[in-house]
């Protein structure tokens, strides 16, 4: 039985004494965009970790998910409505981002916008290369527009606020890098005031795969960590490629990870998480690091 991979972090990795109950943060891309992916967008919401933030349960997690359909989108919407957790959303044709908060943290201001100089910067490179014949444009990616969502929250259990972000960049490395650095402007804006987590799909290699030529849009990416800690499970998924998929923080101290494979994700006709998706759910869990001596 294939089972989820779970790791422990290391306490001398924590950057602080530690403080307050862990917090867990999960990013998903649920493959809408992928034709090959069938499962019911609707049904995502059967998920366990879905469930437990849509019933209030104790110690749900801040689900940051991303390629979510418009009939997923809706059921997330009604399943809102009963106030246990706050959705925050944006969604362009097709599909869209969505933020699930629990009732635990309290939402103080949020907002969610298109990544807009980013792609113009990106789309005039394109076109300029076009014109000189060194290229010819993704159209299909720089037609698509990318999104981000931040949401300044505070933790009723330890009255900490901190800031949360969800985003998805484009796979054309031209329009990753510059989408990256409108969105990573915003998170170290963010960090200057306070803790602050970062969960998606970058589409961003982890690291350099041995005897494949390198993506210098990788490393530009990889870049702009500058201050973030990788608090995911592992730099590559079962299959041994490299993941694109990250929970980045600072001001917060790992616990644990764990990448959600095999049996540990099941719907009805689909037992294992390789065919509700084609991405892995990815959890860690944190906690504050106390706040420095003035």
């Amino acid at each position: 039985m294939a089972e989820s991979q779970t790791s422990a972090v290391a306490p001398e990795a924590a950057p602080g004494p530690l403080t307050s109950d862990p917090i867990r943060v999960i990013t998903f891309n649920t493959a809408v965009g992928n034709p090959r992916i069938k499962t019911d967008q609707r049904a995502f919401l059967e998920l366990p970790f879905y469930q437990e933030i849509i019933h209030g349960k104790p110690g749900a997690a801040i689900l940051a998910a991303q390629e979510v359909g418009p009939e997923q989108a809706k059921a997330l919407e009604d399943a809102a409505k009963d106030g246990r957790f706050r959705l925050v959303h944006l969604q362009r044709p097709g599909q869209g981002n969505a933020m699930l908060i629990p009732a635990r943290f309290a939402v103080l201001s949020q907002r969610s916008r298109y990544v807009v100089r980013g792609q113009l910067v990106a789309i005039v490179r394109a076109l300029w290369r076009w014109l000189r014949r060194q290229g010819r444009p993704n159209y299909r990616q720089l037609a698509e527009l990318r999104m981000w969502s931040e949401a300044s929250v505070r933790d009723e259990r330890s009255s900490r606020a901190f800031s949360v972000f969800n985003t998805h960049l484009s796979a054309d490395p031209d329009l990753c890098v510059e989408q990256a650095k409108d969105v990573f402007k915003r998170v170290h804006a963010a960090r200057r005031r306070g803790p602050v987590i970062l969960a998606g799909d970058l589409n961003t290699r982890a690291v350099d795969t041995p005897g494949a030529p390198k993506r210098p849009a990788d490393a530009a990416v990889r870049g702009l960590f500058d201050g973030l800690s990788d608090m995911g499970a592992s730099a590559h998924d079962p299959g041994g490629r490299p993941t694109i998929d990250y929970i980045l923080a600072g001001g917060f101290s790992p616990v644990s990870a764990r990448l959600y494979t095999g049996d540990s994700l099941e719907l009805p006709g689909l037992p294992r998480a390789e065919e509700i998706s084609d991405h892995y759910a990815k959890e860690a869990s944190l906690r504050f690091c106390l706040a420095p001596t003035p």
